[in-house]
């Protein structure tokens, strides 16, 4: 049973990287170089893909932020939610080519259906009475993305994720993307 287990979680990480790393669309129109949501963006913890869409993970990258720091559309797209979630102001965008972005906690200078450009101001970092920060005694802004099978790493639509390389036994070192 417990192997079974292992060999699920194994399947599923092994499943939601290989989706990270295939190619992407050579559809101009639906494609375009995505930028991190901030101007001078400070990582600050990573994606964590989690073993199944119930388990702990971390479903999107922190940035260290200030309260008043603008925060800028990644891609362009149109706004699908704009507005307080639990207690966190969340903005989200559909884009064309599928994906679904979202930043909190962001005080939103837009509306829900509008449409905005690549690095077009959406709002700025706040931080409410009641909101926690799950960055400790740090405010983080979390970038997330996904597609209609899960999350992803933003940082691969960011052009920051490195291939796997492996090192097979005889010493040579072979890329597989």
């Amino acid at each position: 049973m417990h192997a079974k287990r292992i060999a699920a979680t194994l399947a599923v990480v092994a499943a939601s990287l290989l989706l990270q790393y295939l190619p992407k669309s050579q559809d101009a129109s639906a494609e375009e170089n995505w930028r991190a949501p901030l101007k001078n963006p400070v990582l600050m913890r990573d994606f964590l893909q989690p073993s199944a869409d119930w388990s702990a993970g971390h479903r999107g990258v922190d940035y260290l932020v200030a309260v008043g720091e603008p925060v800028y559309a990644p891609s362009s797209g149109i706004i699908r939610f704009s507005g307080q979630l639990v207690n966190r102001s969340v903005i989200s965008i559909t884009h064309p080519n599928g994906l679904i972005s979202s930043v909190e906690p962001v005080c939103s200078s837009v509306d829900k259906g509008e449409s905005v450009s690549a690095g077009q101001q959406i709002g700025q970092v706040c931080s409410q009475e009641q909101y926690i920060s799950h960055c400790g005694q740090k405010l983080c802004l979390h970038f997330g993305i996904k597609n209609e099978l899960g999350y992803l790493s933003p940082l691969y639509e960011l052009g920051l994720l490195a291939p796997s390389r492996l090192k097979p036994w005889d010493g040579q070192l072979r890329s597989f993307v």
